[in-house]
């Protein structure tokens, strides 16, 4: 195995997930011992409907790249 299937995310997806809520967590913590629990709050909202729009916004191209390749083909 070399270092790059090693840092491959496909091979071990878990790691990926458990970076980004780490990371998500320290700021949220961050966010909380600056300022109040409202605002911690709100920003956690804001880094939901963030993830759900990338989510949404990535399937969305998976979709449109699957149909321009239908079409392409065709011709």
């Amino acid at each position: 195995m070399d270092s790059a299937s090693a840092t491959n995310a496909s091979t071990s997806p878990w790691i990926a997930i458990a970076a980004k809520a780490i990371v998500v967590l320290q700021s949220l913590g961050i966010v909380f011992m600056l300022t109040s629990a409202w605002v911690t709050a709100i920003v956690a909202v804001g880094f939901i409907v963030v993830f759900i729009a990338i989510r949404a916004l990535s399937r969305a191209s998976r979709q449109v790249d699957r149909i321009f390749e239908e079409e392409l083909s065709r011709q």
